[in-house]
C-alpha cells in the first residue's frame, strides 16, 4: 500500500488461517517504524501511547499498553531487518478484525496499517 510517502504492505495482506508466517520487517527509509498485529483495540492503544511521546524528547519510547492492547509489536530501525514468526488467527471472525499498523507519530495518519484477508481458492 502506498500512502503518501511511505510503503508499507499490501492491503489487505492475504494469509491462510492458522498457517505460520516469518515476517522480514525491513526498513530502508530514514526513520523508525514498528510493526503492531492486533485488532482495532490494539491499534488505538498502541497510537495513544506513542501520541503520549509528542513534544517529548528526541527518540522517546511510549510506555507501553496492558498486556491485554499489546498485540505482537517490532520495532525496526532505519537500515535495519527485524524477523518475527506470527501464527494467523485460526478463527476467520478474528482474523477479520486483525490489522497491521505502525503507531509512531504521524505514520498511521499517513496510511501505515492493513487488513488481512483469506484469499478466494484458486481454480
Amino acid at each position: 500500500m502506498i500512502a503518501k510517502d511511505y510503503v508499507f504492505v499490501p492491503d489487505p495482506v492475504d494469509v491462510l488461517p492458522g498457517e505460520t508466517v516469518l515476517i522480514h520487517l525491513v526498513n530502508g527509509g530514514l526513520v523508525p517504524h514498528e510493526l503492531v498485529i492486533g485488532d482495532a483495540a490494539v491499534q488505538e492503544a498502541w497510537e495513544r501511547a506513542w501520541a503520549a511521546t509528542v513534544g517529548g524528547p528526541p527518540g522517546a519510547s511510549p510506555e507501553p499498553p496492558p498486556a491485554d492492547l499489546a498485540g505482537l509489536r517490532a520495532f525496526v530501525e532505519s537500515g535495519q531487518r527485524v524477523d518475527i514468526v506470527w501464527t494467523v488467527p485460526d478463527d476467520p471472525a478474528v482474523l477479520a478484525r486483525t490489522l497491521f499498523g505502525c503507531h509512531l507519530p504521524g505514520h498511521w495518519e499517513r496510511g501505515m496499517r492493513a487488513g488481512l484477508r483469506i484469499p478466494a481458492p484458486q481454480g
